[in-house]
């Protein structure tokens, strides 16, 4: 517990707003005759380096990624969609998600990616994934530790059908990376 020393209605400032844990000093302040009051221990999720200064903190939080040319479906002039997303703040990429709507006897074909931070590949060889695998809702142990990238780089995943669509037949793709963001 924090305490500080009422003395009337002077209160010390410093020991109100927590300058005493900045240096790493949790000390009661000097007795002059005063009353004690005790403070409850800040909760963690509200640490400050000076009072409205909060501490750098993670998150975990989702970036999704939306299809060039406005669209996410693959149809059978489009089987080809660049999937990308723009940081606004530091990124580094962990998991990823897709979720899939098919349409139509032909739309059986895989989503095969390359994915890249700025221009890095994330792949440990050029040859395609399934993104499929790797991103369904309920797979485990497919977290991934991609390239932390700095605000305005673009994240993205060029995706190609394994096999062809025959109209009408569609595949529509979401895409989206959850992440941490420092904040």
């Amino acid at each position: 517990m924090r305490t500080f020393e009422v003395i009337g209605d002077d209160i010390d400032g410093a020991e109100i707003m927590g300058y005493d844990e900045i240096v790493g000093v949790d000390a009661p302040a000097p007795s002059r005759g005063g009353r004690l009051l005790r403070l409850p221990n800040r909760p963690d999720w509200r640490r400050q380096l000076a009072p409205g200064v909060i501490q750098p903190d993670e998150g975990m939080i989702p970036l999704p990624l939306v299809g060039t040319g406005g669209t996410n479906t693959f149809t059978a002039t489009l089987p080809t969609i660049t999937f990308q997303g723009s940081l606004q703040k530091p990124f580094r990429a962990e998991r990823i998600l897709v979720s899939t709507v098919r349409t139509g006897a032909t739309a059986v074909g895989r989503l095969l990616t390359l994915p890249f931070v700025g221009t890095d590949l994330q792949l440990a060889d050029i040859n395609g994934i399934d993104i499929e695998l790797i991103g369904q809702a309920g797979a485990f142990g497919t977290r991934t530790t991609m390239k932390q990238a700095e605000p305005g780089v673009l994240i993205r995943f060029q995706v190609t059908l394994s096999s062809a669509l025959t109209a009408p037949d569609t595949i529509q793709a979401q895409l989206m990376i959850l992440g941490r963001v420092v904040h």
